[in-house]
């Protein structure tokens, strides 16, 4: 994924199909991250997860929704 698709902050997991939102970037020790909430639903109940990966870890595991 490319810095320019920065804009885009909704997001689908590759993994469960779950939707997801870009909370922020950031950078530490030259690395760029991303924190990312996914909100994941199962039965009856709802979960969020807070997860914070690398950013050219993002295509491995997160689409963005245009």
């Amino acid at each position: 994924m490319k810095i320019k698709n920065k804009n885009y902050k909704e997001l689908i997991c590759l993994k469960t199909g779950a939707k997801a939102r870009i909370i922020k970037f950031f950078d530490h020790n030259a690395v760029s991250y991303v924190k990312v909430n996914i909100n994941m639903k199962f039965q009856n109940s709802s979960f969020q997860i807070l997860k914070t990966i690398q950013f050219d870890d993002m295509e491995k595991q997160f689409n963005y929704i245009k």
